[in-house]
């Protein structure tokens, strides 16, 4: 996310905000622990001295929190403005799981930050348990490779795109994401004689998922084809029938939003972004997490008529490029940023 802000620098600049980006490194190894500390953090105090009113900071789980959490500590000293920005969909899990004084000062951070956002209307409803009334707003991501595609025009004909039809998937190969359920939808539509392929694009452990796939006896209709970017990615999405990702959790769902810019149906989950991103039966099918049963109908229902397909893709392009353009993001972050300049800074609790 922060890839695609720097890269619309220039957005910020035309409405008189002037944006630098601070990044930190991570805390796997000791020797990058010890950097953080001796490096980042007095970077990160010198940068804030240096005119700077508003700290947005881009919080995920685990360690990002917890680095966060001591810059956040550094920014109250200096009585700057102060964003809480989550991007993941375990917050009430995050808070749960933390220990002692970090616990106390993670829900410290999300209650006094000047200002909060959530990816998705489900992640703003989780800040919203621990802001006590205060502001959340919900501000999506965008996808600037996609747009791109999406600027192109209507979404590719169906004529025009891969001989072999097949379904995208796009993430990681795991059971959150809902391997096991897609899998289970293809051996319930292959024993109808309804034989649909997917192609998975991503890492994980596809030695797991392709046993899986033998059990089922769904293995010709199954490949794994690694890690893709760029022109790659785009290709892979434009030239698919539809994406399904069954996620169980999806804080906001960047493969989601990629592939309907690109032009695809999307068979998701009632679940996290799949809402704010998904318009049910306009831009795509929503089903109940966890139910192979309703995600083989809804696969069947997609991939059984390209007109359908084509015409929820080209909904899907044509909302996406109205609600979650790169300008359309940036004019959020834009207007938060001029309504916290008329506001006091909040006090620490």
């Amino acid at each position: 996310m922060l890839d695609e802000l720097r890269a619309a620098k220039a957005l910020f600049e035309e409405s008189a905000i002037r944006v630098e980006f601070f990044e930190t490194r991570g805390f796997k190894a000791i020797k990058d622990r010890l950097l953080f500390f001796v490096l980042d953090m007095p970077r990160f105090f010198l940068r804030v001295l240096n005119g700077v009113d508003v700290i947005h900071f881009h919080v995920s789980a685990r360690g990002s929190a917890l680095r966060n959490l001591m810059l956040y500590r550094l920014t109250r000293m200096l009585r700057r403005k102060v964003i809480f920005h989550w991007h993941s969909n375990d917050l009430p899990d995050c808070i749960e799981q933390a220990k002692g004084c970090i616990k106390s000062g993670l829900r410290n951070f999300i209650e006094s930050a000047d200002d909060a956002i959530g990816v998705s209307t489900a992640t703003a409803a989780d800040i919203r348990r621990f802001r006590k009334g205060a502001s959340v707003r919900v501000v999506g991501n965008c996808a600037l490779n996609a747009e791109r595609v999406a600027l192109l025009g209507p979404a590719k004909a169906m004529n025009a795109r891969d001989s072999q039809a097949y379904v995208a998937f796009s993430g990681s190969f795991s059971d959150e994401k809902g391997l096991s359920e897609l899998f289970a939808a293809i051996a319930i539509l292959k024993k109808k004689q309804v034989r649909i392929s997917v192609k998975l694009a991503g890492t994980g452990e596809t030695d797991r998922w392709l046993e899986f796939a033998r059990q089922l006896d769904i293995e010709d209709c199954i490949s794994f084809i690694g890690w893709l970017r760029g022109d790659e990615l785009m290709n892979f999405y434009r030239n698919a029938r539809a994406l399904c990702l069954p996620s169980h959790r999806e804080s906001f769902g960047i493969a989601t939003l990629e592939a309907m810019l690109c032009g695809l149906a999307v068979v998701g989950t009632r679940t996290g972004g799949f809402f704010d991103l998904v318009k049910e039966r306009e831009t795509g099918f929503l089903v109940d997490a966890g139910n192979a049963g309703q995600l083989a109908e809804a696969l069947e229902q997609v991939c059984g008529d390209p007109g359908i397909a084509w015409q929820l893709g080209e909904a899907g392009r044509r909302y996406g490029l109205s609600r979650f353009s790169v300008k359309s993001v940036c004019a959020e972050y834009v207007q938060c940023y001029r309504e916290l300049r008329e506001q006091p800074t909040r006090t620490p609790i």
